[in-house]
């Protein structure tokens, strides 16, 4: 038992001989994080030679005799070209700095300050010499860290991205198709027709021409306008006499029956002679109005006006007479 005892006492002295001179000699080491790094090369496209700008705001001050070590993809090439003339680094209290160690993707610096560096480092790689971009595009690291003082006690460390031929951009795309409506109003205001829609030419008289009128409000977002055609699904009759279409001007006690457009609005032009004088409604559909831009069917400048008018002769048969005419839209 005794000779357990002893072996077991000098195990656990050389134990403590090993690890208390160690303990003695590792002093813990401190990190954080640097923010707001940046990366950001001057040609964002493949394979160009371009300077390069990494900016970071430090978390424990930076104090002289720091050393920052830079990491970067070696697809970036030209870095084992780079001398010390090729790196500046500035920041307030940042004096100097000397930039050693330069092989494909890495390089460290050590910075002479006059005081403690707090706020934004910039660091720019490029003078004589530059890194070339890589031959594909993508979202590149640039690591950093930072032994403050250069001490090895306490390290910061922090990356950021150099973004080369869009690859972290996303282009959104639609297509707004053309759209088109057509409604009719009230003459003269933006107030919507009562359905059914009628246009009420009232008791005619042989001494006089009796007329009514409404708005067509078309709306368009097609730059290049809207065609309303225009067709009647008969004659203006009371069923069995038709009454006679115009075709000019209506002379009081001449029967006579047509329409035209009396106000074309700020968007329209009507179609052949309907702006001059009433014309017979036809009964296939025909242009009547054309516009060459946008329009807006709310809009009481945008409206056209029709105007329908009649008169009867003294041989003009007795009767109720109507007509359905319909209104149709399309984009140009």
């Amino acid at each position: 038992m005794k000779n357990v005892s002893k072996n077991l006492s000098k195990k656990l002295l050389v134990l403590l001989l090993l690890v208390v001179p160690l303990s003695g000699f590792l002093s813990p080491v401190n990190a954080a994080v640097l923010t707001n790094v940046t990366v950001t090369p001057a040609a964002l496209t493949i394979s160009t030679s371009t300077d390069i700008t990494i900016t970071f705001t430090p978390v424990t001050a930076i104090s002289n005799s720091t050393i920052i070590e830079f990491t970067y993809p070696t697809s970036f090439t030209g870095g084992a070209s780079l001398v010390n003339g090729d790196i500046a680094i500035t920041g307030t209290n940042i004096s100097s700095k000397t930039c050693t160690g330069f092989i494909a993707g890495y390089f460290r610096c050590t910075l002479t300050t006059s005081g403690s560096v707090t706020t934004t480092v910039t660091t720019v790689i490029g003078a004589t010499n530059k890194l070339t971009t890589p031959s594909s595009a993508g979202n590149y690291s640039f690591s950093l860290t930072a032994n403050i003082g250069g001490t090895g006690s306490t390290y910061d460390t922090g990356a950021g991205l150099a973004y080369i031929a869009s690859e972290n951009q996303v282009e959104v795309r639609a297509v707004v198709p053309p759209v088109l409506a057509l409604d009719l109003y009230d003459s003269g205001t933006t107030t919507l027709m009562t359905n059914p829609n009628t246009c009420n030419l009232g008791v005619l008289s042989v001494n006089a021409v009796n007329t009514c009128a409404y708005n067509v409000g078309v709306g368009t977002n097609s730059s290049t306008g809207a065609r309303v055609r225009v067709y009647a699904g008969g004659q203006f009759t009371n069923g069995s006499v038709n009454m006679t279409s115009a075709s000019g001007a209506i002379t009081a006690g001449t029967e006579a029956y047509g329409f035209h457009i009396s106000t074309a609005g700020s968007r329209f032009t009507a179609s052949g002679s309907y702006a001059t004088a009433y014309q017979a409604v036809p009964t296939t559909e025909t242009d009547f109005a054309t516009s060459t831009q946008t329009s807006d069917k709310a809009t009481l400048a945008h409206h056209f006006t029709v105007t329908h008018g009649a008169t009867m002769g003294t041989a003009t048969a007795t009767g109720s007479y109507t007509q359905t005419v319909f209104y149709t839209a399309y984009t140009k």
